[in-house]
């Protein structure tokens, strides 16, 4: 196998610390490093330069932030415009500052809805280690048991590729299926075919590529931010991880060119 696996993880990891820009960085042995600690001896968020210094690799969502996401700026163009209107324009207020505004507060939406997610596949990951029993665990515990019985799943479980990259899988099994997570709102009657996009199978393919399938199965889970016993789940077709692969793997030697860093070289 490709991997290099961490096994060392225990209890669910929190990034709430960790910022977008900064992204996700990974030992070679896989061990995940999204912060170091500075000259001053103070916790900050590891960087690029740092990851040259330390032969780090970047994760997979790093890699993956380079592509646009229509769903993700769909939603966000939704949430100012609905603070645009919700919103009351304040007496005296200069266009300009209401428009500050309004960003803001479409902005703390956002940040609730990623908090609110990140809390959710807390949940998710303390079921499968088996920590606590929640709703959210319990449905996709149904599901995968319904389709994949007798399957042993291994739940963030991180890794580092001989490629260059790294990431934290939400949950895989040993015979090759990989399964990611992402909350959403609103499921109810949704059709799971009109959820996917590309990247969730991008995603899912890079993955199974660090750890050295060839073939995998790959499934999208997404979990209702409200009714968190509500999920809607997507299979993907075989036939299309070489092509997904073949994606992913393109904006891989983008990103070593971007960066003019290629972490393989070091591995």
């Amino acid at each position: 196998m490709d991997k290099k696996l961490d096994n060392t993880n225990t209890s669910p990891h929190n990034s709430n610390t960790f910022t977008k820009e900064s992204g996700h960085w990974y030992t070679k042995e896989g061990a995940p490093m999204y912060t170091i600690v500075g000259a001053n001896g103070k916790e900050r968020n590891t960087t690029l330069r740092d990851a040259r210094s330390l032969g780090l690799v970047p994760s997979v969502t790093t890699i993956m932030n380079l592509i646009a996401k229509p769903s993700l700026e769909n939603w966000k163009i939704d949430q100012a415009l609905n603070s645009a209107l919700t919103l009351e324009r304040e007496e005296g207020e200069t266009m300009s500052a209401f428009t500050y505004r309004c960003k803001q507060d479409s902005r703390k939406v956002g940040m609730e809805a990623a908090e609110l997610g990140t809390k959710i596949h807390a949940q998710i990951e303390r079921g499968f280690l088996g920590q606590s029993t929640n709703k959210p665990y319990k449905a996709i515990k149904n599901y995968l048991d319904e389709h994949y019985p007798d399957e042993e799943w291994i739940a963030e479980d991180s890794f580092c590729a001989d490629q260059g990259y790294g990431g934290m899988i939400d949950l895989y099994s040993k015979s090759g299926i990989f399964v990611d997570f992402k909350t959403k709102d609103n499921l109810e009657g949704k059709n799971p075919k009109r959820l996917v996009y590309d990247s969730h199978a991008m995603q899912l393919s890079a993955y199974a590529q660090g750890c050295g399938f060839d073939t995998p199965e790959r499934v999208s889970i997404f979990v209702d931010r409200k009714q968190t016993d509500l999920i809607a789940c997507y299979i993907w077709d075989q036939e299309s991880h070489t092509k997904h692969l073949e994606m992913f793997n393109s904006i891989l030697n983008y990103w070593k060119l971007s960066k003019n860093y290629d972490p393989s070289e070091t591995l």
